[in-house]
């Protein structure tokens, strides 16, 4: 198996898309959000510093992963022939997978009884989608050197609108709403970005929850962009940018990660773009009302709560109500 691009990002950014835009590849092997089923015993936002005292697990882990069989992790739909797999091949997988996920109704995380491992093609590359390791990029990028990385970063008034969103709908599995898990505003405040704004988590949880929400994103970010800051081996992306022009956008991370714009993904493209599927966590859907829908979800009074935490932010100039196209290189300069 050949280096593995990792396609990270905090959740409701786009990853999911992006993620099966990659997986649209004939000659890729998809791991969808495999970090979130076999947890990682590394930090959430671990010292970039310590990266060699996490290299083996990081290898263990990636080493593993084709051999995976949750259909949470290897299940992700659609799922779509490769170069490595027969028609036959291909039929098991998707049969597999319906059979597992029928049984997880019983059992969480039934294993496919059968899914494909690119064990026969050298050419074949792993992607690593990940909405829990956003925190870890700049490390797993030091302590795999061969590795690419696509870091995805989403409008702050778009990420919050999405998970308020998916909690007033009930999607989520975690009980707690994400704006009242202050332990993970405890780890971000821990780190140089929140050391350097000299604010408590105290006065974190006086706030309203948008703008904890966006102190979240804030602390994130800023923690990816200070560790990952000099390396050509991570591409920052808005997932607006990809919504507006989504064919040019797939070619530039997929000439990035060293992958040529196969006519499998181009047709991918267009049907994902092209017709809107019922689901919140669906992949169909129109990009660029996708990713302005928080315009008329979000009140004025919302709006002007999370730009007043952005503005406070090293990212004042990088988000602005009509966002400004600079590159994320210069949000820390």
């Amino acid at each position: 198996m050949k280096p593995c691009i990792l396609v990270f990002g905090l959740p409701r950014s786009g990853t999911t898309w992006i993620g099966k835009l990659f997986d649209s590849h004939p000659d890729t092997l998809y791991r969808h959000e495999p970090d979130s089923v076999q947890k990682l015993k590394m930090p959430l936002f671990p010292e970039k510093e310590d990266a060699a005292s996490y290299r083996e697990e990081l290898e263990h882990f990636i080493d593993a992963l084709p051999q995976m069989r949750s259909p949470e992790v290897v299940g992700k739909q659609p799922l779509f022939p490769k170069s490595y797999q027969s028609s036959a091949g291909l039929a098991a997988y998707r049969a597999s997978v319906l059979v597992a996920k029928a049984a997880g109704r019983v059992h969480r995380h039934f294993p496919s009884p059968y899914r494909p491992t690119a064990g026969g093609l050298e050419r074949a590359r792993l992607v690593w989608k990940s909405i829990e390791s956003q925190g870890r990029l700049g490390t797993c990028m030091n302590a795999l050197p061969e590795a690419r990385a696509i870091h995805l970063m989403r409008h702050p008034c778009g990420y919050v609108a999405s998970v308020l969103r998916g909690e007033a709908n009930r999607h989520f599995n975690d009980a707690t709403p994400v704006a009242e898990r202050l332990w993970v505003l405890k780890l971000l405040l821990a780190t140089v970005p929140g050391k350097n704004h000299g604010v408590s988590l105290d006065e974190l949880a006086r706030l309203t929850p948008e703008e904890r929400l966006a102190w979240r994103w804030v602390l994130t970010q800023e923690k990816t962009l200070i560790d990952i800051a000099g390396c050509d081996r991570v591409l920052t992306m808005r997932y607006e940018d990809v919504c507006a022009e989504p064919s040019a956008a797939t070619r530039r991370m997929f000439a990035f990660a060293g992958l040529d714009f196969h006519p499998q993904t181009e047709r991918f493209v267009q049907a994902s773009t092209g017709a809107t599927r019922k689901g919140y966590y669906s992949v169909f859907k129109n990009p660029r009302a996708a990713a302005e829908r928080w315009r008329s979800e979000l009140s004025p009074s919302v709006i002007d709560r999370i730009f007043g935490v952005v503005r406070a932010s090293s990212f004042r100039d990088f988000y602005d109500d009509e966002p400004t196209a600079i590159a994320a290189t210069e949000v820390l300069s």
